[in-house]
């Protein structure tokens, strides 16, 4: 009696085992499936909207006005994808969707694409110095530098050193602001600075005090301020590194 019981006790737990095994199977699916996301630009660093990015055996999707794109739900493994825009030669590569892992692509698609306008996004590549980002500026089309980008500064600023390579040295008809700094307040001169580019994106005639900053802060010209950054919708992705400009 007791062994019956005990077979049909078994038969019931394989019942019930095989009932379960296609939610089983979809868990364990569910768990090893991926995210992919990636960036598209232009070799001049303008972020391309509407760039077809195909993954082999996944499907395709469209970049939006940042360049973005994303994949979800992607089993681990090696696939080919393909980036085409018009005006663009395709992009093929192979990448590797690892599990558990962060999976970014970033593809430059040869050629340049035009200056941003009012609805172009530009895509400019940030660095990570402690805790501040910096990014490469060129001033006046003759001086390129790193800046720190500063969203709490009022101003652009261009430390002294700068200044004199653009022939902007402060004189005694200069205006000058006050800036609160660390070490309190302090007046600055005022310049005005008559391009600022910054990747693909650019702003004439921007305000910028002078002064120098600390000197842990060697290899860096100055700070990119309200006086630039106003003039554009900005986005800073610290994953991605790349700080998005548009209009």
């Amino acid at each position: 009696m007791a062994d019956t019981r005990r077979r049909r006790a078994a038969i019931a737990l394989a019942a019930a085992l095989l009932a379960a095994a296609p939610y089983l199977f979809q868990a364990a699916g569910a768990e090893a499936s991926e995210t992919v996301t990636g960036l598209v630009f232009s070799s001049n660093r303008v972020l391309l909207e509407g760039a077809v990015v195909s993954l082999e055996g996944i499907g395709s999707v469209s970049t939006d006005a940042g360049g973005r794109f994303a994949f979800r739900d992607v089993p681990p493994g090696n696939y080919r994808l393909t980036v085409s825009k018009g005006g663009f030669p395709d992009d093929k590569r192979q990448v590797a969707v690892l599990a558990g892992r962060v999976n970014r692509v970033v593809i430059v698609l040869a050629g340049p694409a035009p200056r941003a306008s009012t609805s172009d996004a530009v895509g400019v590549p940030i660095m990570h110095l402690g805790s501040s980002i910096a990014v490469r500026v060129r001033l006046n089309e003759q001086v390129e530098t790193l800046f720190l980008v500063d969203t709490g500064a009022t101003y652009c600023v261009l430390t002294s050193a700068i200044a004199d390579r653009l022939g902007l040295t402060a004189g005694p008809a200069l205006r000058t602001v006050t800036l609160e700094t660390a070490s309190g307040a302090i007046k600055a001169p005022l310049v005005l600075v008559d391009l600022i580019q910054v990747g693909g994106a650019e702003a004439r005639n921007v305000e910028a005090a002078i002064l120098d900053l600390s000197s842990g802060a060697s290899a860096v010209g100055g700070l990119l301020g309200l006086s630039f950054l106003n003039q554009f919708k900005v986005e800073i992705d610290r994953e991605e590194r790349v700080m998005i400009l548009s209009r």
